[in-house]
Formats: C-alpha cells, sequence, structure tokens
C-alpha cells in the first residue's frame, strides 16, 4: 500500500511540474495588452520671429508665438518579442517607448506682434508656418518632459502583474536611457 501512495504522490507532483507557463504563452498574455499611453503631459514653447536686417531698412516686424501640444508616451507591450523563463522568474526587456505628439495649437490669444508702420502684418500663413517651427522645438526638447522613465514604469507595473498571475516572479533587464535624437524617433506619425 506505501508504494503504491509514494507513486500517487509522485505522479501528482509531476503533473503539477507540467502545468508550468511556457514563454510563448507569457508573450501571448503580455502582447494582448492594448496599447496603453501611461504618461501624458502639456508642452508649451514660444517661437520668436524677427525681419531680416535687409527688410529691416523699412521697419522692424516681429512676432512671438505661444505653442501648446499635448503629449502621450507609452510602452507598446504588442511589440515585446522576447522572454526568457528560468527558475520560475520570467525575465524580460521592453520594447521601445512610443511618443505622441498631438493637438498642437497656437495659443492665439497669447500672440504678440509688432509691425512698423511701412511693413505689411504677419499673414495667417505666416503664422502657421510659424507655428510648425513650434512643434519643431518642443521635439528637439523632448528630453526636458520626463515622459519615458514614467511610461516604463508604468509598463512594468502592468506586466509584472500579468507575469505574477501566472505564477512567475518578473525580472526586468536593464532599462535603456535615450537621448533626445532616439526620442524623437519614436514619435508616433499619424
Amino acid at each position: 500500500m506505501r508504494p503504491l501512495l509514494y507513486i500517487f504522490t509522485l505522479a501528482l507532483l509531476i503533473s503539477c511540474q507540467s502545468s508550468h507557463v511556457s514563454e510563448e504563452e507569457l508573450l501571448q498574455s503580455i502582447n494582448s495588452t492594448p496599447m496603453i499611453y501611461t504618461v501624458e503631459c502639456v508642452a508649451q514653447t514660444s517661437v520668436v520671429e524677427r525681419s531680416s536686417r535687409f527688410n529691416g531698412l523699412l521697419g522692424q516686424r516681429t512676432a512671438i508665438i505661444p505653442v501648446e501640444a499635448n503629449i502621450k508616451a507609452g510602452i507598446d507591450l504588442s511589440k515585446l518579442d522576447h522572454i526568457r523563463i528560468e527558475d520560475g522568474k520570467a525575465y524580460i526587456t521592453l520594447p521601445q517607448p512610443t511618443i505622441e505628439i498631438e493637438s498642437t495649437k497656437v495659443l492665439n490669444d497669447q500672440v504678440v506682434t509688432s509691425v512698423s508702420p511701412l511693413r505689411s502684418n504677419f499673414t495667417a500663413d505666416e503664422l502657421a508656418e510659424l507655428a510648425s517651427k513650434g512643434r519643431q522645438a518642443i521635439e528637439s526638447k523632448l528630453y526636458e518632459y520626463d515622459l519615458i522613465n514614467p511610461a516604463q514604469e508604468q509598463a512594468e507595473a502592468i506586466v509584472a502583474g500579468i507575469v505574477r498571475k501566472l505564477g512567475l516572479e518578473p525580472v526586468f533587464e536593464r532599462r535603456r536611457i535615450y537621448e533626445n535624437p532616439e526620442l524623437i524617433r519614436f514619435i508616433n506619425q499619424h
């Protein structure tokens, strides 16, 4: 009777161990998470346009145009493509971040222009072109808004919940630190 009990216990232990989660199953669970922008901020800059020296002979023409943009950042977990499972731990490297600059707008009530009497006023097209320079200025300062680190932290929290739910311990590989030229590449162009 005793050997039968040992065999039954051993079979039970083996069946419990064989129900472990595979790397593919874990990857599918994480990849099914939709893209979530976890960090958001409002960026504001001012574009200053002054007339050139040649045109300045007829008088100065200056415009100060404040531009505001809503910026969102997140990690698209559907792009996570490699997980390594060893000894009950899931080793994960997050994919690159995604940044979206949306609703760039000129704060028309705050535009300041100064035009000499001998010069023509700024046209709507000129002001719109200056506003696009504002978006470029915001893009060139993305690193100042501290979007990536909080987005990585939020993504890690989401992934950790999924991994723990499947009975594994999450271990995140070293987080990448991105320079501003790299951040500009991550902007989601519509």
